[in-house]
């Protein structure tokens, strides 16, 4: 096994340790706020949050990827990046103050203005632990940024709901945003011994400058793609239908981030260490694809066929309304699982242009469809947004194929089992829903009966389809559990 390999697979399950604490921890949180606060205060910080998301790409620029893409290890280097974060983010801090009143004025919701103030101040507070946490992603230190995720999702959590208990309504989710960014900070600064020189060469800024601005607009886009929605919704049917829709699709965030997030932040460094090893490349990125897909598909599928039994358990009645937008968002299982790998996978191999590309052709998309389907209800602008996910999936595809020489016919391979498994297990649980609420009632027992079908259905499925490729993964831990033990 090299060297990179048994890094990659390290990182990994350390990143798989910290996606699902902070899923655990984020979900829980989830449920006790929901309860405590109403849909309108989720629908206004989500219209706060997207002002302030954008300034925060803006400053950032794409310049943490820089640190982590970089041959170089010169301290010039990182001190320029760290203070060209910084005063970029100070920068649209002050912009977002500005922009703030026209702002809420076109959303008629003016009570999201003291909200949107407060969250501008978390942008300098995020940048300064910014380049900390590149460099510990860059030596695959992902054992400290997992310490560091599990003490930031539980602190903010602990206060947002105090908060929320103590009657601050919206404030909670202000508060948990700042205490999530100071404690993840404070974290990087720990952990990571390096700290900014007063040092500021503008050979470097020229050298990131054509990488950072193609990425952040890369990652302007890709925020929007999710985002604008929320600007359609609360538009023309207000902020508690914003509320429902981004809780529905907040749930889809847990269940995929708890598996794709840890692969996810793991594939641009394994990706860039492979960008002048072609073949390597295609053999990690389909390896990649393989393994998310068995245990993703099966996760969004079946929280589907079972969103009408768990959400209103789980949330409570209040939410009931998001069972169809949740039910609809999952079945974009496919272009989700794309979307993780084929950005990282061009990024690194320095193709930025061609993610941007495919980013401004999914978002124009995203606004016709969702401009055409908003005045049908929350229902129909998942539905849309769904369908563009679809409808785009193939151009993604091509530019895979023309500049890493990445088939679709090997990526639908490593995925066609899963796929399919997962399919005809969510159509069964779905199918048995009626008879198990017939004898049970619509609760937990009909809920966990339904859940532990679906389980066993799916994995005897694979384990019958697919027995190779789940060996294989079992073969590469264990041989990774062996390495460390001899070293």
């Amino acid at each position: 096994m090299t060297d990179l390999k048994r890094k990659t697979l390290g990182a990994m399950l350390w990143s798989i340790l910290r996606a699902g604490w902070s899923s655990a921890v984020i979900l829980i949180l989830f449920i006790i706020l929901a309860r405590i606060l109403d849909p309108t205060d989720f629908g206004l910080f989500a219209l706060a949050g997207i002002l302030v998301e954008v300034a925060r790409i803006l400053s950032s620029g794409g310049l943490g990827d820089a640190v982590i893409r970089s041959k170089t290890t010169e301290d010039r280097f990182f001190s320029t990046v760290f203070w060209l974060n910084l005063g970029l983010s100070l920068v649209c801090a002050g912009l977002i103050v500005a922009i703030a009143p026209f702002y809420a004025d076109y959303l008629q919701a003016a009570q999201a203005l003291p909200v949107i103030w407060a969250l501008a101040l978390t942008l300098p507070l995020g940048s300064l632990g910014a380049v900390h946490s590149a460099l510990l992603s860059r030596e695959f230190r992902y054992g400290a940024l997992t310490l560091q995720s599990m003490l930031a999702s539980l602190t903010s959590g602990v206060v947002a709901v105090t908060l929320a208990w103590q009657g601050f309504g919206i404030w909670a989710l202000v508060g948990q945003a700042f205490v999530s960014g100071l404690v993840s900070c404070l974290f990087a600064w720990s952990a990571m011994r390096w700290r900014p020189r007063l040092q500021f060469d503008t050979t470097v800024v020229r050298a990131v400058a054509a990488f950072g601005a193609s990425l952040a607009s890369t990652q302007l886009i890709w925020m929007l793609l999710v985002r604008v929605q929320d600007l359609f919704i609360g538009s023309v049917w207000g902020p508690a239908a914003v509320g429902i829709y981004r809780i529905a699709w907040r749930l889809i965030e847990l269940i995929a981030n708890m598996f794709l997030g840890p692969v996810g932040s793991v594939a641009l460094v394994s990706f860039s260490r492979l960008q002048d090893e072609p073949h390597r490349m295609r053999h990690a990125y389909n390896r990649m694809i393989g393994i998310a897909s068995i245990v993703v598909f099966p996760m969004l599928l079946g929280f589907g066929a079972t969103a009408a039994l768990l959400v209103p358990l789980i949330f409570g009645a209040t939410w009931a309304a998001a069972v169809p937008v949740t039910q609809v968002l999952t079945l974009m299982v496919v272009p989700f699982v794309f979307n993780f790998f084929a950005g990282p996978a061009l990024t690194a191999a320095n193709r930025a242009g061609a993610v941007l590309q495919v980013a401004l052709v999914q978002l124009a998309a995203t606004l016709l469809f969702s401009w055409i389907a908003v005045g049908f209800g929350v229902v129909a602008v998942a539905g849309a947004y769904v369908a563009r996910a679809y409808l785009t999936m193939p151009l993604q595809q091509y530019m895979l194929d023309r500049h890493l020489g990445i088939a679709m016919a090997s990526t639908w391979r490593a995925m066609m089992v899963p796929l399919g498994s997962a399919v005809v297990m969510a159509a069964v649980v779905h199918l048995s829903l009626p008879a198990l609420t017939g004898l049970y009632g619509p609760g937990w027992t009909a809920a966990l009966f339904a859940v532990g079908l679906g389980a066993g259905l799916y994995l005897s499925l694979i384990a019958i389809l697919a027995w190779s490729q789940l060996r294989d993964i079992v073969t590469t831990l264990l041989s990774l559990r062996i390495e460390k033990k001899a070293a």
